[in-house]
């Protein structure tokens, strides 16, 4: 409605606002336009509204709004009187005090005195205040650290616990397996112990025989080694004797020394004998090796140990032996 009664009006009174400018241009450049305007009177155009904006040389001329700058000029004045009146009503009332001697009851050599003091002791007091702050810089780093390790020392706490109920589930799933795995190598231990003891009853036994007839046989031996000894000692003594003896006795001599060899070839044993007792007495060892190395090849997983004593167990046969621990492992 303000827009339509303004136009209208300014149709009525076309000649108004001939002399109204632009906010931002001056008087004397609106002055100068006036002038170079050209008035479209003069050569019969017809004369354009007022309040439409005028177009000239590259310039666009708008009318400004009356009534609206009107209105804004009278808030504004309104708002200054009303500024004015609120500093009037908040100025301060003049304050007065009553003069007084400044210093209070200290003389000046005492201030000096008090100035240098304070300067003697303001190098301590920095040194003071810097020890307390770098005091209180490093505990605030360790609380700093000891939160973060509190945090790492949770995290672990929560893995390791992650960790352990993870092994216990595991375990208890396969539980079962482990209980039948178990039932299972008793049952072959059990079995294995039961053969190895019927076998090693029979070795024993056999063991027993043979080492009573090692015994007698080495007892044997040494009575045979004894009577050997004897003899030769009773010969030496004889031929010390003969030598110093006179030559009237060859025959007697002769016939003592027939008895003598006769009792020692009684004695002494058959030399094909001895060979092959010596033979006999070298041979064990290597059959015993040769059997054992058998033993390994036959057998590499088992202990060395283990297999010396199945082969002594079994009187150092190999067939025996292998015998024992085929069942035994099987």
């Amino acid at each position: 409605m303000d827009y339509d009664q303004r136009y209208k009006r300014n149709q009525v009174n076309p000649e108004g606002n001939q002399n109204t400018r632009h906010p931002r241009q001056s008087a004397s450049d609106v002055c100068g336009q006036d002038q170079t305007l050209p008035n479209p009177n003069v050569h019969g155009n017809p004369q354009v509204a007022t309040g439409q904006p005028r177009y000239s040389d590259g310039y666009t001329i708008v009318p400004p709004n009356e009534s609206k700058r009107n209105k804004m000029k009278t808030i504004a004045q309104k708002e200054e009187e009303a500024l004015n009146r609120w500093k009037e009503t908040q100025r301060v009332p003049s304050v007065r005090v009553n003069p007084e001697r400044l210093g209070g009851d200290v003389t000046l050599v005492e201030v000096r005195q008090k100035q240098q003091i304070n300067h003697q002791s303001m190098k301590l007091q920095k040194k003071i205040k810097k020890a307390e702050d770098d005091k209180r810089r490093k505990q605030e780093e360790e609380e700093k650290w000891q939160k973060m390790k509190a945090i790492q020392r949770e995290k672990a706490e929560r893995l390791l616990e992650k960790e352990r109920q993870e092994d216990q589930r595991r375990r208890e799933e396969f539980e079962q397996d482990r209980l039948r795995t178990q039932e299972r190598f008793l049952q072959n231990f059990e079995r294995k112990a039961s053969s190895a003891s019927t076998t090693a009853i029979c070795t024993s036994s056999r063991s027993t025989d043979v080492e009573s007839k090692q015994t007698k046989e080495s007892k044997n031996l040494r009575e045979v080694q004894l009577e050997h000894k004897r003899v030769n000692a009773a010969f030496l003594d004889k031929l010390e004797g003969q030598a110093r003896g006179s030559e009237r006795e060859p025959k007697f001599e002769s016939t003592q020394e027939a008895e003598s060899q006769a009792s020692l070839s009684h004695l002494k044993p058959d030399p094909e004998q001895s060979c092959s007792g010596w033979t006999e007495e070298a041979d064990p060892r290597a059959a015993y090796d040769q059997a054992l190395m058998k033993l390994i090849k036959s057998f590499p997983n088992c202990d060395r140990d283990f297999l010396e004593d199945i082969l002594t167990q079994c009187n150092r046969d190999y067939e025996e032996a292998s015998t024992l621990l085929i069942s035994t492992l099987s």
